[in-house]
């Protein structure tokens, strides 16, 4: 490695230091420091129900005994066993304390130890996204606050919390962009772990790392197309020229020799191992195991509204929210913040200006025609590049980003296929349905694995981010403090309009929370050490919360549970087998029953001790 290598290198490294030390003082700043505290837990349980779905599922999981698939529970739904898949436990992390679990104490949570690593991770990836477009250093450091302070980001932590983890999305768009700096293997190699990731973190973020896989590929094979270099198995003369040349003729001939390119080849084993490492990863969590349906109802009602981009819902404050299709739309939350939307504005105003009415230097013609006017397939050289130097040529000779333009188009249909994804199959305006695009049987099928398909506004939501920043900066790059002024400006203006959901996700969780458990607080239980679970006779998510963690401190388990994917037939059908042996006298010494208030009747109760003081419920057990 020479010494220009090695000062490049440094100066990523340094880079994404700097974007983590960013994410890290926005998270103490947002949420504080409390919630670091592994020992603490009580702020888990006063946020949204999700929120104690992901931490209760990471208890339960940690008790129960080691198996295969390994990342199974067997004393949420007993004697049901699921995957903490279905508790958006954020599996990877539940795995690793899993292994330390009889070293750690009873209530551990690694929840804000995940939070300040999705911060300080956006801001590091974010910050060397930056980087492929422009060497400004202080752009990418103020720029990676746009990306860490992210409307969906501060959505979803601590309300969907695995799905915070956007980070992801960054680094799979480094990845593609950075990745004629890396050799074939280590391309594979690192889309093969983002395969395995997304699953480790949460399934969702599958479809979108594998849309920018497939942009990667596509970029590859483009670019290898152009290089003129000549593919393998293709020469130049004589006979093996006259049968390129015969097989040329025919379509499955041009197949053929286009499936033989080396770049085509490498792109087929990238998106094979990539699937290969997804499905490994669910089938050893146990995400094929338990009997649910991975498809749910409800696609095209979790889905984006058009007006996503600019609609703050009730987060903003410059402006208030619009009005929405249906409450569930709040799944394709993609709201850009106020400084992105006017940057985006400023964007399209200068690209159009140095586009069409700016005359290029010396030439007395505008933009476009002095792009005519040069080689074809180019563009000037201030359009930036993929090089170590964003604007100067590509290393090792190769095309620079925006050199062929192909990335552009790429990124196009990139940003149209995320965003049909979402707003499909029911077009929305405000409250208004315009259209609606009926899909076949079997697709919908497939798509209703990923029901909640307004979540992948996010890809989009990150390019638009992208282009409100990088756009100005390259046209304004011959006057860095101007470039700069609009910079802070436009973080000054997000900062603001999106201060008041800060300031209620700081007073969330910032200050010091009290949990009282409904069965410590109000029950009286003489001897709970004489009991081993909790049956539930009917199949409703009220206290099953509290139950569940109620059940987890003193080593229990209980027969129901609410997952991110139902399995209520299975559950009906326990609670009726449990019914009926409480009819027929069957009654188990270790099990504490309850009822809901209007559903016990002395055939059920007959035979057991039983009270009422626990919010509308009846709970007994073997006289």
């Amino acid at each position: 490695m020479d010494k220009r290598e090695q000062t490049g290198k440094k100066e990523y490294h340094i880079l994404f230091l700097t974007g983590c030390i960013l994410g890290a003082a926005c998270f103490l700043f947002v949420y504080g420091y409390r919630i670091l505290n592994p020992l603490y837990d009580d702020w888990l349980f006063t946020g949204d129900m999700d929120l104690k779905q992901h931490y209760i599922g990471f208890c339960h999981f940690r008790q129960s005994r080691w198996q295969f698939p390994i990342g199974l529970i067997e004393t949420l739904s007993y004697p049901n066993s699921m995957s903490v898949i279905y508790t958006d436990s954020i599996p990877l992390f539940a795995v690793f304390f899993k292994i330390f679990s009889y070293i750690l104490p009873v209530r551990f949570q690694y929840f804000g130890l995940f939070g300040i690593l999705s911060f300080m991770l956006m801001g590091g990836f974010s910050a060397l996204l930056l980087r492929r477009f422009t060497d400004n250093r202080f752009v990418c450091a103020a720029g990676s606050v746009f990306f860490i302070l992210a409307y969906p980001v501060i959505q979803r932590l601590y309300y969907h919390t695995a799905l915070s983890a956007q980070w992801i999305i960054i680094l799979c768009l480094c990845i593609w962009l950075y990745q004629e700096e890396m050799t074939k293997r280590k391309r594979l190699l690192l889309w093969s772990l983002m395969g395995f990731l997304c699953v480790g973190i949460h399934s969702y973020f599958l479809p979108m790392a594998g849309l920018i896989m497939l942009c990667a590929v596509t970029d590859e094979i483009i670019s290898s197309g152009s290089s003129g270099k000549a593919s393998s198995g293709e020469t130049s003369s004589g006979e093996g020229s006259y049968k390129g040349a015969s097989l040329d003729k025919t379509r499955s001939g041009r197949f053929i020799r286009f499936m033989k390119k080396p770049s085509v080849r490498q792109g087929i084993l990238t998106v094979v191992l990539f699937c290969a490492s997804a499905l490994l990863n669910l089938y050893i969590l146990g995400g094929f195991y338990g009997g649910t349906d991975a498809s749910g109802p409800g696609l095209g009602t979790f889905n984006s509204n058009l007006n996503t981009f600019i609609n703050p819902l009730s987060d903003g404050k410059v402006y208030g929210s619009l009005p929405l299709y249906n409450g569930f739309q709040y799944e394709g939350f993609g709201y850009l913040g106020f400084g992105i939307i006017c940057l985006l504005a400023i964007a399209a105003v200068l690209y159009l200006t140095v586009r069409y009415i700016k005359p290029a230097p010396g030439t007395g013609r505008g933009f476009r025609d002095s792009r005519k006017a040069g080689s074809a397939g180019t563009m000037p050289e201030d359009a930036g590049s993929a090089g170590t130097v964003p604007e100067d040529a590509g290393s090792h000779g190769r095309p620079g980003v925006f050199t062929h333009g192909y990335r552009i188009y790429i990124s196009a249909a990139l940003f149209l296929v995320s965003a049909a994804m979402a707003i499909l199959p029911m077009v929305t305006l405000n409250d208004k349905k315009l259209f609606g695009v009926p899909y076949p049987g079997f697709i919908h099928r497939i798509l209703s694995i990923f029901r909640s398909n307004g979540r992948f506004i996010w890809p989009c939501v990150y390019l638009l981010m992208l282009a409100a920043i990088v756009i100005p900066v390259k046209i304004l790059k011959n006057t860095k403090k101007a470039a700069a002024i609009l910079l802070i400006a436009a973080l000054v203006l997000q900062l603001y309009d999106i201060s008041y959901m800060l300031s209620y996700k700081h007073e969330q969780f910032a200050k010091e929370q009290r949990y009282e458990n409904v069965w410590t607080e109000n029950t009286y239980i003489p001897d709970i050490r004489r009991f081993s679970g909790f049956v539930f006779l009917y199949n409703d998510n009220d206290i099953i919360m509290d139950t569940a963690f109620y059940a987890y401190l003193n080593g229990m388990w209980q027969n129901n549970y609410y997952y991110a994917r139902d399995i209520n037939e299975i559950i009906d059908n326990d609670i009726n087998e449990w019914k009926h042996e409480l009819k027929n006298g069957m009654i188990q010494d270790n099990v504490i029953y309850i009822f809901k208030d209007e559903d016990p009747n002395e055939e059920l109760t007959g035979g057991l001790l039983t009270f009422s003081d626990i919010e509308g419920h009846v709970y007994g057990w073997k006289k």
